[in-house]
């Protein structure tokens, strides 16, 4: 149709872990933004994990990213932002009318773990508390955008031993909130698509093994598998 606005394109990633070979594969893939929900490293120092973030920052895409809880605290938010990563963690960012929240790291089943220093581990109410705070930054987006790395409960977060391992808390903020699409990782074997309520959940897999998911934004959303 003359005069319709192009859908905005999303290239979800997640769960590198420093293979930086696998980021060749996405070269020439059509995007006007990439959304990288955690795990770009492998707990590696800033040496080791530089050369996965500069390699990102060579798609040649705006890079909005979340941690993972393979990516240390003291390692990337200066690494990140030198590579001139957009870190999204507890915060949000807008692009014209759709708006972004993230919230990075996954819960800590042993609260002995939330004492670790390097580590991006939280109690589970934290994340319905920080999106639900942080929510009010995009309230008038017309579409509204979660990046988080751990999914909600429930919803492809199903290990490999049929156990759920996603977020209780953020499965309370999907179904109070219903956010337009919320993009998550970490559980690598439940990559696919799921809805709360009228929320599309997008686990866009493992990119260590070459997954990874286009998103289309426009009247509608649409999934593409790569």
């Amino acid at each position: 149709m003359a005069g319709a606005k192009k859908p905005l394109r999303i290239l979800g990633l997640a769960d590198l872990h420093d293979r930086i070979d696998m980021l060749d594969r996405l070269k020439g893939i059509d995007a006007d933004l990439i959304v990288f929900c955690g795990d770009l490293h492998n707990a590696s120092s800033k040496i080791a994990a530089r050369p996965a973030a500069l390699a990102l920052a060579r798609l040649g895409h705006p890079v909005l990213i979340i941690p993972g809880n393979m990516d240390h605290r003291d390692v990337v938010p200066d690494l990140w932002d030198e590579a001139g990563l957009r870190m999204i963690h507890r915060s949000s960012f807008c692009l014209g009318d759709i708006g972004f929240l993230g919230m990075g790291g996954m819960v800590a089943k042993d609260p002995r773990r939330l004492g670790d220093p390097s580590r991006y581990y939280h109690n589970d109410i934290e994340v319905y508390e920080t999106l639900a705070a942080v929510y009010q930054n995009i309230i008038s987006a017309r579409i509204k955008i979660v990046a988080v790395h751990q999914p909600p409960r429930g919803v492809q977060d199903t290990l490999y031993n049929g156990e759920s391992s996603g977020s209780v808390s953020l499965r309370r903020f999907v179904e109070e909130y219903q956010p337009d699409l919320l993009l998550c990782g970490h559980i690598h074997e439940a990559r696919g698509m799921g809805f709360i309520g009228t929320t599309r959940i997008v686990n866009v897999g493992e990119l260590r093994q070459g997954c990874a998911a286009l998103i289309e934004i426009g009247d509608e959303i649409t999934v593409n598998w790569i």
